[in-house]
């Protein structure tokens, strides 16, 4: 058992979403020694579906914006998934989430599936895609890290950089959105968000003022306000929005 020693229930569960292309439900052999796996999460639902029957909802992960990114950031495993004939969703809302052992359960269960041959995986929450190689030495076997599934993105705007996450939503918590980081503060603030996705990993619900250490020493004074929308294309999650001022 990964224990979330911070683990606070604020009314919402963890919302998991993947997608693994080139196996079906009959490849699913996972086991306690091996995979690490002693139960189905409760409320989680695995569904098999296959090209002949379900061609235009499989082919929707590689459309559109989702589609150009996955296409973009892995052309070759983009290829590879978007050929296979079935696919394996494991889907739904977590309702045990006070230890990480939901966590560990879906990643050993994908990890059979790899090695029954699936092609890759698809993060719908993060837009990530891992081949078998990428899952067994990122996240197989290895201390439940929420640093290891949450994406940190940024976009230049008018008022300076905007930082913010996905991915949180996985772990029961609210994403992070930092607007109007200068060049300057740009590389600290990543590391302030870091630190927050570390913490939110083990429990941790930020919502008020606190404070954070960085690697590199120094300390911030962080105000987070929670935004309780679930209907934004930004985050899929309820999200805070967060200053950050030195110490």
């Amino acid at each position: 058992m990964q224990s979330r020693e911070h683990f606070t229930d604020i009314g919402y569960k963890p919302f998991l979403f993947y997608v693994v292309f080139g196996v079906t439900g009959d490849d699913i052999h996972p086991s306690g020694s091996r995979h690490h796996v002693d139960e189905l999460p409760e409320s989680l639902e695995i569904h098999a579906l296959s090209r002949p029957d379900h061609a235009d909802y499989m082919d929707g992960f590689f459309s559109g914006d989702l589609g150009k990114v996955l296409k973009a950031s892995y052309p070759d495993l983009y290829e590879k998934c978007l050929a296979a004939e079935n696919c394996v969703i494991i889907k739904g809302q977590i309702k045990e989430d006070s230890s990480l052992d939901y966590m560990r359960n879906v990643i050993g269960i994908i990890q059979a599936l790899f090695e029954e041959g699936a092609a890759g995986v698809l993060d719908c929450l993060t837009f990530t895609l891992y081949s078998d190689q990428d899952w067994e030495e990122r996240l197989f076997e290895k201390e439940i890290n929420a640093q290891n599934h949450v994406k940190i993105l940024y976009s230049e705007e008018s008022g300076g950089w905007w930082l913010h996450t996905r991915g949180m939503a996985e772990f029961g918590r609210p994403d992070c959105s930092l607007r109007g980081a200068d060049s300057e503060q740009f590389d600290e603030y990543r590391k302030v968000i870091d630190q927050m996705i570390f913490y939110s990993g083990k429990g941790v619900f930020f919502d008020g003022e606190f404070r954070l250490h960085t690697a590199s020493g120094n300390a911030y004074v962080v105000d987070s306000s929670f935004v309780d929308d679930f209907d934004n294309d930004d985050f899929n999650n309820a999200y805070c929005e967060i200053t950050i001022g030195q110490e």
